[in-house]
C-alpha cells in the first residue's frame, strides 16, 4: 500500500500550492491524493495569466507521467480571459495529449452547479471586480444567470492566504442577499479558505454552495470511479454516494 493507492487527481495549480493542499486533504477520502505542478502566478494580472496559460498544457502532461488518473487545470482567470468555449478547447487538448479524463476548475464548477440544479447564481470572489466581471460574462455565456457579484479586490496572490477563515462565509452571504431567487453561490479561487464554510453557507442561505476545490474534488473522484459518502462540504459532494 502507498499514498494514492486508490487514485491520484492531477492538479495544474496556477499559483503556489498551499491552502489548496489543506482544502483537498479535508475532502478527499483515504487512499486518494492530489499530484500537482504549479505555474507560479504571484500577481493576479493579465500578463501573469497569459504566461501561465501558455505552459498549462505542458504541466498537464507532466502529471500523467506521475500516475495521475485524471487531470484538472486550476485558475479560472486563465480560462475565462480567453472567452466562452476556451475551457472546451483546453480539455480536448489535454485529453488528446494524455488520454486521461480532464477538466478545468471553471468547468467543474459549472458542471457542479448544474448537478445541484443552480442556474440563477451569485459569485462571491476574492478577485477584483474587473476579474469577476470576466467570470460573470463567461458563466452567462454558458447558460447561467448571474444575479449578483461580490468582490474583495485582491491582486497579490499571497494576500489570499492571509484572509481569515470566516471571510468566504461572510462574502457568500453578502452575495446571496444582494439579489432575489439565488439558487447557487459560486466561490472561485483555490487559495483562500472556503471548503469548511460550504455547509454553513448552505444551511444559512438555502442555496447550494460550489467552490473551486470542492468541485475539482467532485469531478476527480467521479472520474476515478470513487463514490465514498462525503459529508460536511456541501450538497455537491454529498451527491457522489
Amino acid at each position: 500500500m502507498y499514498y494514492g493507492w486508490r487514485g491520484k487527481i492531477g492538479h495544474v495549480c496556477p499559483a503556489i500550492y498551499d491552502t489548496g493542499a489543506y482544502e483537498f486533504e479535508k475532502i478527499l477520502p483515504e487512499g486518494v491524493i492530489t499530484v500537482t505542478v504549479t505555474l507560479n502566478v504571484q500577481q493576479l494580472v493579465v500578463s501573469e495569466f497569459e504566461r501561465a496559460a501558455a505552459i498549462m498544457i505542458e504541466g498537464a502532461k507532466k502529471l500523467t507521467d506521475e500516475d495521475a488518473g485524471v487531470v484538472i487545470t486550476g485558475g479560472d482567470p486563465l480560462i475565462t480571459m480567453q472567452g466562452v468555449g476556451a475551457d472546451k478547447k483546453v480539455i480536448a487538448e489535454i485529453r488528446k495529449l494524455t488520454g486521461k479524463p480532464a477538466s478545468t476548475s471553471i468547468t467543474t464548477a459549472m458542471d457542479g452547479l448544474r448537478a445541484v440544479g443552480a442556474k440563477r447564481i451569485a459569485i462571491a470572489s476574492p478577485y477584483t471586480e474587473e476579474r469577476n466581471l470576466v467570470t460573470k460574462k463567461f458563466l452567462e455565456g454558458n447558460g447561467f444567470e448571474v444575479a449578483a457579484v461580490k468582490s474583495l479586490g485582491i491582486t497579490k496572490n499571497v494576500d489570499l492566504t492571509r484572509l481569515p477563515f470566516h471571510t468566504s462565509y461572510q462574502l457568500a452571504l453578502e452575495a446571496f442577499r444582494a439579489a432575489e431567487g439565488i439558487q447557487g453561490i459560486y466561490l472561485p479561487c483555490a487559495r483562500w479558505a472556503v471548503v469548511g464554510n460550504l455547509r454553513p453557507i448552505e444551511e444559512d442561505t438555502g442555496a447550494c454552495a460550489v467552490s473551486s476545490i470542492q468541485s475539482m474534488a467532485w469531478f476527480g473522484l467521479k472520474a476515478l470511479g470513487i463514490h465514498d459518502k462525503i459529508t460536511g462540504y456541501g450538497k455537491l459532494l454529498e451527491s457522489l454516494s
